[in-house]
């Protein structure tokens, strides 16, 4: 089927009530709004809309106010989903399959720094969200689909309702704040309306006309995406710092783990080590993550590493994908950065990767000239338990293999909310991202280690 994106001039809400999509010699018709800014009766429209869609026959309505984050086994899930579609397996239902490989392809024009793991990370989360969201929706029985999303908007939200209308959906972003970031050269194909000045505004709660009309099965549909969304199976950070790569069965020491040798001669403190003085000056390039639910609230703390000038941010998964926005707070500034766009994540590793609109100062990794050693000083930075960018030392004493995941153990002491801190050398490099520790041990954390992050960050690095 063929997809149109009608012209036609929206008004407002009501009007896109109004409006339906059409299908006609195998051309699918619809309309794509992108409706900015808040007025006084937004509120009262909006309600007005969900009981009269709901209540239409001819209707299949929908309307979500947050957007789900796939959790690691969801993410693996869909991820394996991608590559089996790349080969060409038929995975998807062949609407959803063509919705889909069109918002990549236009994704992929669109980004000079795409590889295939950022493409993979967008279809694995453009997938889950609509398997979630728009299960049901299919213009296939003569009905039209009509869907309405608010929350927080950005470049990810927006490339979903678009891959939705490429389904043969009519969609009405409410984007109140004003228009989602997109990616510079991205294909448009929205209209977009300007409803008022533009300001933070939480729409209310989807109200459909009558939980009587289930039996049609409109409002049951709408009533199941309409709730909040599943919080994404990862745990939260906030008081606990171990939730997710910790085997429940005790750690065996690895036979393999490289015997202590005599330091090389870079490595002394007459060739470039810095003092813990010295070190503790790199905490301006660390930065703690508040986040936040669907509602605004404050869930959870995290830290992470300046990796890119660009505003590029690394931290853990199990950090990123608990929450639906993050508040980022710098050293030395006092401005408070918000953001909900995840650039990449990996569930397997514990990483991902948040940009935040900002030039930043990044932090240098270590390039692996020698194997990292047990007993080296190692200095970690992160803000455990809210205490923004404390500064601990330790050394590394010793090399776990967890869940299939090379890790660094040491024993500075960290604690919750030092998830996605640096763990550097005494040469001021980044060796590691904290990411866990035993609940029942002192001094027992853990790391992934530069071997792992490097590839994962790739060319970031350098933007």
């Amino acid at each position: 089927m063929e997809i149109r994106f009608n012209p036609m001039k929206i008004t407002g809400i009501e009007a896109f009530g109004d409006v339906r999509g059409r299908t006609a010699a195998g051309v699918r018709s619809v309309y794509f709004i992108v409706g900015t800014g808040y007025y006084p009766r937004l509120s009262e429209d909006i309600i007005k809309l969900d009981r009269r869609l709901s209540a239409d026959a001819r209707c299949l309505y929908r309307r979500v106010t947050s957007f789900p984050l796939p959790g690691v086994k969801e993410a693996a899930e869909y991820g394996d989903k991608w590559d089996r579609l790349c080969k060409g397996e038929k995975v998807l239902p062949p609407e959803t399959e063509a919705a889909l490989k069109e918002v990549c392809a236009l994704y992929r024009s669109a980004r000079k720094d795409i590889n295939p793991s950022i493409e993979k990370n967008l279809a694995a989360m453009l997938m889950f969200r609509a398997d979630r969201l728009l299960e049901g929706m299919s213009c296939s029985d003569g009905k039209c689909p009509k869907l309405v999303c608010s929350g927080k908007a950005g470049g990810k939200e927006y490339l979903f309702c678009l891959m939705a209308a490429h389904m043969g959906i009519d969609v009405l972003l409410l984007s109140p704040a004003g228009e989602p970031s997109l990616p510079k050269g991205l294909a448009r194909r929205e209209e977009l309306i300007r409803l008022g000045e533009n300001r933070e505004f939480t729409l209310p709660e989807y109200q459909p006309a009558s939980t009587e009309c289930a039996g049609s099965g409109t409002v049951a549909i709408a009533s199941k995406a309409g709730a909040r969304a599943p919080k994404a199976a990862v745990p939260a950070v906030s008081g606990k710092h171990i939730p997710l790569t910790v085997p429940r069965t005790p750690v065996k020491a690895p036979a393999a783990s490289p015997a202590p040798t005599a330091p090389p001669a870079e490595h002394t403190a007459q060739n470039g080590e810095m003092s813990f003085e010295e070190l503790a000056t790199l905490a301006s390039s660390v930065v703690m993550i508040n986040l936040h639910n669907s509602r605004g609230r404050v869930i959870g703390s995290g830290s992470g590493i300046i990796i890119g000038r660009g505003g590029y941010i690394l931290t853990n998964f199990h950090v990123a994908g608990g929450a639906r926005s993050f508040s980022v707070q710098l050293e030395n500034d006092e401005n408070i950065y918000r953001t909900s766009e995840i650039i990449k994540y990996h569930p397997n590793l514990d990483l991902a990767i948040l940009r935040i609109d900002r030039q930043l100062t990044p932090l240098k990794f270590y390039s692996g000239r020698d194997e990292l050693r047990r007993g080296q000083k190692v200095v970690a930075i992160g803000s455990p338990l809210g205490l923004f960018n404390s500064v601990s030392d330790g050394i590394i004493s010793g090399f776990r293999e967890i869940n299939g995941v090379d890790m660094i153990q040491f024993t500075a002491p960290i604690s919750g909310g030092s998830s996605g801190g640096a763990l550097l050398n005494m040469h001021g490099e980044v060796i590691g991202i904290s990411t866990a520790g035993f609940s029942k041990g002192q001094n027992l954390n853990l790391a992934v280690g530069y071997k792992d992050i490097i590839p994962f960050v790739g060319n970031l690095r350098d933007q």
